[in-house]
Parts: structure tokens; C-alpha cells; sequence
């Protein structure tokens, strides 16, 4: 029985392995550009975030889509189609193709996106939930970093070869398939369906609070990991075989972050979310100003530390502050929070680019930015609990 439970745990929680690795690609942005030298690098730079505004748009239509179909075969399906969608690159390689692929991508992780966070919130309690969501956030940045090193080696065959790298979420399907029980999921989704209510002007207030400030965790995270390929590059040029290593290595770095987690939700309750954002909001600027290879690792290190945590925090005071029933609806504006900005990072790029295209001075803004923001949050979330 208790290696039942820790099968689907485990299984459970590989549904976050596959939600952030449509920016594992980056690597293969250098490579991206010269072959479609006749397009602006912003448009390549799009299909990274592209699969974000998927997302956006199958979470919209996911209460049409729960008529039809129950949550695991919503989940089943979305791992589907990013399985395959994810691939398709391989094959064709016109830009219009890309386009198109990348949309469905995004679209079959936003099938399970939202669910595979608020599964977790929903079947655990207390300190098993937190210890959970922090493992969660593990698996997130763990999956993402394997790709990602998948990505860079597959990376010397082609860059269109890297794209088969998405074959793996053909092994999430499987685990979720064989040790997941379907009663399990069904049970929880007539729960969700038949005891939907709207949700309250405070827990709207936090809802939208938290959504904001994850599309701002999320929108500095993809700016780092557009940009580390193009600055070491461009000017560590002697180090350019380093920009998938540095990569993989701040999304490991989240392995750490989600054993601490629990640790430190206990340490420091709510204010945890604005300490861990004003420190990431410091390792943008560390980013910025980094004067050789090793302090932009160091700095990118610690980004993807503090990324992780604070990210982790927006759904942990989400789910201690909203009933169960109403959770999954949150759950979902947080997602969308998250999608948005991913998929507004090409434009906020290019819209702090029209003051200086310096990477530096757009890495200052960013970090400044989100250290503001979470230094707000002192005053806005005074009235939740952790």
C-alpha cells in the first residue's frame, strides 16, 4: 500500500516534469537564427513563448472543455499532443509549420497545467501539502533542466534534431496511465464540477494579486532564458558551448529549492514570497552586470533559486487561503497569470529595447522591477495567512 501511494504520488507529480519545457529550445535559438537569417530575430525568438499563449487559450475554454471531457482524459490528451506537436519541428521545418506546432504544444500543456497543481492541493494537507507543492516545483525545474541538457545534446546532430527531445513526455503519459487509479481523478472532478460557487471579492483580490506577480516571476525567468545564449555568444565568445549547461544547472538549482521549501515556508510564513522575490529581483541585476562567465553563472544560479521559490509560494497561499471547491478555479487565473507572461516577454523585450538594446540595461529593469513588486507585497498580502 505504501509503495502504491508513493507510485502515484510520484506519477502525480511528474505532470509537472513537461509544463515549462517549451523554453528548453533556447538553446537552439544561435542555430534558429542563421537558418532563418531572413526573419527578425525577435519573430524566432517568439516560437519560445509562443506555447504560453496556447496555454492561455486552452485554459480559457477549459470549463467547455470539462463537459466533455473528465480530467484524466484531458490530462491524457494534453500529454498527447505535446508529445507530438512538440516534434513536429523535426520533420518540417517552415517557419508557418513551427508557428502552428508550437501553438498546439502549448495548447495540450494547458490541458494538464492547471490540474497538475491543484491535484496536489486538493489530495494533501498541512505539511505533506506544502513538503508536496515544494517536490512539485522540483519535478517543474527538474524536468525542464533534463530537456534542456537533452536539448544541447541533441544540439550537435542539428538544431532541428533538439526537438525530439519532447519524445519524453511520451514517459509522463505512461507513468500518469499505469499508476495513476482513474477513480481517483473522476472522484475529484464530479467534486469540482457539482460544487463550483463564484468566488469572493478578498479571494478574487488575492487571486489577481498573486496572478500579476507570477506573470512578472515568469516574464523575468523566460528573459534570462532567451537572453543567456545570445550573451554568451556574443560576448563570451570563447565560452560559447555554455549557454545549455548554465541553463540546465539554474533550472536544477530548483531541486534545492523545492527540498528548502517547506523549511522555509515554516521560517518565515507569507513573507517568504517578498523576500524570495527581492532576491530575485537582485540576481537579475547580478545578471546584468556580470563581468565573466562564472559570476553570470553564479548570478543565473541564484535566479533560478528564488525563481522557484517564489513561484512556488503564489500557489502555497493560494491554496492556504482558498476553499478547496473554488481552488482549481484560482489555480487556473495563476496559470493564466504565468502564461501571460511568457508569452509578453518577446514584446516586453523589444519594448525596453526601444530605450537600449544593451542587455544589461534590460536586465537592470527587469530586476528592479521585481523587487519593487514583491517589496509591495509587505502591504498587499498583510491580511492572508501562510
Amino acid at each position: 500500500m505504501i509503495m502504491k501511494k508513493l507510485l502515484e504520488k510520484v506519477s502525480i507529480l511528474s505532470l509537472s516534469l513537461v509544463l515549462t519545457t517549451s523554453f528548453s529550445i533556447s538553446s537552439a535559438l544561435p542555430s534558429m537564427f542563421e537558418y532563418y537569417k531572413e526573419l527578425p530575430k525577435s519573430q524566432i525568438e517568439l516560437l519560445v513563448s509562443l506555447p504560453s499563449a496556447g496555454i492561455m487559450a486552452t485554459l480559457f475554454l477549459n470549463p467547455f472543455i470539462e463537459r466533455f471531457l473528465d480530467e484524466r482524459k484531458m490530462i491524457i490528451s494534453g500529454l498527447s499532443i505535446l508529445s507530438v506537436s512538440g516534434m513536429v519541428p523535426f520533420f518540417n521545418q517552415a517557419y508557418p509549420i513551427l508557428f502552428i506546432s508550437r501553438l498546439i504544444f502549448g495548447m495540450g500543456v494547458g490541458l494538464i497545467n492547471a490540474k497538475a497543481i491543484s491535484i496536489i492541493s486538493e489530495r494533501y494537507h498541512g505539511r505533506e501539502r506544502v513538503q508536496t507543492l515544494g517536490f512539485r516545483g522540483s519535478a517543474e525545474v527538474v524536468g525542464t533542466a533534463l530537456i534542456t541538457l537533452l536539448v544541447g545534446f541533441l544540439l550537435q546532430f542539428g538544431w532541428t534534431t533538439s526537438f525530439l527531445a519532447y519524445a519524453a513526455g511520451f514517459l509522463v503519459l505512461f507513468l500518469f496511465m499505469i499508476f495513476v487509479p482513474y477513480h481517483h481523478l473522476e472522484e475529484e472532478h464530479h467534486v469540482q464540477t457539482s460544487q463550483k460557487e463564484p468566488l469572493k471579492k478578498e479571494e478574487w483580490r488575492l487571486t489577481i494579486i498573486l496572478a500579476i506577480l507570477a506573470a512578472m516571476i515568469v516574464l523575468c525567468n523566460v528573459a534570462v532564458t532567451l537572453r543567456i545564449p545570445s550573451i554568451v555568444a556574443y560576448t563570451f565568445k570563447d565560452q560559447h558551448n555554455s549557454s545549455s549547461l548554465i541553463l540546465s544547472a539554474m533550472q536544477l538549482i530548483g531541486i534545492l529549492a523545492g527540498i528548502t521549501f517547506s523549511g522555509f515556508v515554516h521560517l518565515f510564513k507569507t513573507k517568504l514570497i517578498t523576500y524570495a522575490g527581492i532576491a530575485y529581483g537582485l540576481s537579475l541585476l547580478a545578471v546584468a552586470l556580470s563581468p565573466n562567465i562564472s559570476v553570470l553563472a553564479f548570478s543565473a544560479l541564484i535566479s533560478g533559486y528564488t525563481y522557484s521559490t517564489a513561484l512556488t509560494m503564489v500557489f502555497q497561499i493560494l491554496s492556504a487561503n482558498i476553499p478547496p471547491q473554488r481552488l482549481n478555479q484560482v489555480t487556473s487565473v495563476a496559470v493564466l497569470g504565468c502564461s501571460t507572461g511568457a508569452a509578453i516577454t518577446p514584446f516586453a523585450l523589444t519594448f525596453i529595447g526601444l530605450i537600449s538594446q544593451n542587455n544589461a540595461f534590460i536586465f537592470t529593469i527587469l530586476g528592479l522591477a521585481m523587487a519593487f513588486l514583491s517589496f509591495s507585497l509587505l502591504y498587499l498580502l498583510k491580511d492572508y495567512h501562510e
